[in-house]
């Protein structure tokens, strides 16, 4: 049995405002976004990946658990789940604040991608876009190689947009 059974809807209603959001993210976030990088990077790599938290029965127990018992006094989420593990877990660790997994984008783009980060700077289909400022690119682009400034994300974001324009330079 899987927890996006369509049976769902019917067994949950009336829906707190908590679950009316951990439903959405069910119903969109994790199948259209986590589960799908997930069983993709799993596969990849010929791993068998399970979900142990999705398991049907596991959901509808903690799905029907007050909000009391999913949010933290500090208010972070995962109360119950926490809570069983102070006795295995130190403090610090348990009630962190969430990372995320990033590209270390600003490193690659120091390394690797440097030659390649160099010669979008200089590109002749930003340049004849007219949308960009060369000037502050190169002058970008050079602040982050020589670790001054972490430009990255916007870099990324030229780096993109310069993609698009070659892409499409023959439409």
């Amino acid at each position: 049995r899987a927890v996006f059974d369509s049976s769902i809807p019917k067994m949950m209603a009336p829906l707190d405002p908590l679950q009316r959001a951990q439903y959405a993210d069910l119903m969109t976030y994790l199948p259209g976004d986590i589960l799908t990088k997930v069983d993709r990077a799993s596969m990849a790599n010929s791993l068998e990946l399970r979900a142990p938290m999705l398991d049907v029965d596991f959901f509808n127990w903690s799905f029907a658990l007050p909000p009391s018992a999913k949010i933290t006094r500090q208010g972070g989420g995962k109360a119950i789940l926490k809570t069983a593990m102070e006795p295995y877990l130190p403090s610090d660790l348990l009630y962190r604040p969430k990372q995320g997994f990033t590209v270390p984008l600003a490193r690659w783009l120091r390394g690797p991608l440097r030659e390649q980060l160099l010669a979008m700077a200089a590109s002749p289909h930003l340049r004849d876009s007219g949308m960009i400022d060369m000037d502050a690119v190169d002058a970008m682009a050079k602040a982050h190689l020589g670790g001054l400034r972490d430009h990255s994300k916007a870099l990324w974001l030229v780096w993109v947009f310069d993609a698009f324009l070659r892409r499409n330079a023959a439409f």
